[in-house]
């Protein structure tokens, strides 16, 4: 698995992963304990994601009694070792909205992310100044500092690696109300065109665009993005949904999952196809 995947993630792949080999092993917590040389708790932590094994001898025992295969046992190992150590973002966790910390780590290990914004730009695709001034227009109402703001910022521009440098493939549909709701100025707002047009040539980056005039279904429940995997991850799909007061949940429940899909595929018929995207977005920079 690649380096730059977040710890956090690594250590929820590793999680579930030892969740279903105990399960198949017919073993309870306390019994996969005796197995490691550890307390059944310590290793409910670990398969939630919590933590890790304190000593990598004790996840060496445990997959020893799960009679895995060599090459089994030396992809785990290497998980555990990658998973020791902090994410990028865990010094600013304190500015992060509820939930957001385990977005941002399924985000790390995404390679695929569907998203729908319905009011404002993705964050994926936000500039420095756009994003400054719609985390500012919150801050009477959020009681946000100065140093939130900045460090929220920094936050959101750093995650645009993710398809800027790492490739995760990135299919976003907008209402146009996202591209025309002014943030900052009619300047910025040219500016962030610019920068959607120039990611939108990204190969591994799609965007789609509703036209307000357009007769078609729109979930204006709020925006959601659905997370999918690396088959060698063994991760169920994730969807992330905002709520209204800025909390962001994260959930990889089957039947949600599967309403979710439903619902982008509702809203990709009713968008743009791809191709008209570029003209959109010029037609927009002269009207704004």
């Amino acid at each position: 698995m690649a380096a730059n995947v977040g710890k956090t993630f690594l250590r929820i792949v590793l999680g579930q992963e030892l969740t279903r080999l105990r399960e198949q092993a017919g073993l309870t917590l306390a019994q996969a304990g005796k197995e490691a040389g550890c307390a059944g708790s310590t290793v409910h932590n670990v398969e939630s994601g919590t933590t890790g094994f304190r000593r990598i001898e004790q996840l060496a025992a445990l997959l020893a009694g799960y009679n895995l295969s060599k090459a089994d046992r030396a992809m785990l190992m290497d998980w555990h070792r990658q998973a020791k150590g902090e994410d990028w973002w865990t010094t600013s966790v304190s500015y992060l909205p509820s939930g957001m910390n385990l977005y941002l780590a399924m985000e790390s290990g995404a390679n695929d992310a569907k998203w729908w914004c319905h009011g404002v730009v993705n964050g994926l695709l936000q500039t420095p100044d756009y994003a400054h001034w719609l985390i500012r227009s919150a801050k009477l109402a959020h009681d946000t500092t100065e140093e939130f703001i900045e460090q929220a910022v920094d936050i959101r521009i750093k995650r645009q690696r993710r398809i800027t440098e790492e490739g995760m493939e990135l299919t976003c549909i907008m209402d146009e109300a996202a591209l025309t709701n002014v943030v900052g100025s009619s300047e910025i707002m040219r500016q962030q065109l610019r920068a959607i047009a120039e990611l939108n040539e990204l190969p591994n980056v799609t965007i789609q665009i509703i036209p307000k005039r357009a007769p078609t279904y729109r979930a204006i429940g709020g925006d959601f993005g659905i997370f999918s995997f690396a088959p060698e991850q063994r991760l169920a799909p994730a969807v992330a949904s905002a709520t209204v007061d800025g909390t962001t949940r994260v959930s990889s429940k089957e039947r949600q999952t599967k309403q979710f899909h439903r619902r982008f595929e509702a809203l990709a018929q009713g968008a743009l196809p791809p191709y008209e995207t570029p003209q959109f977005l010029e037609q927009l920079s002269r009207e704004v």
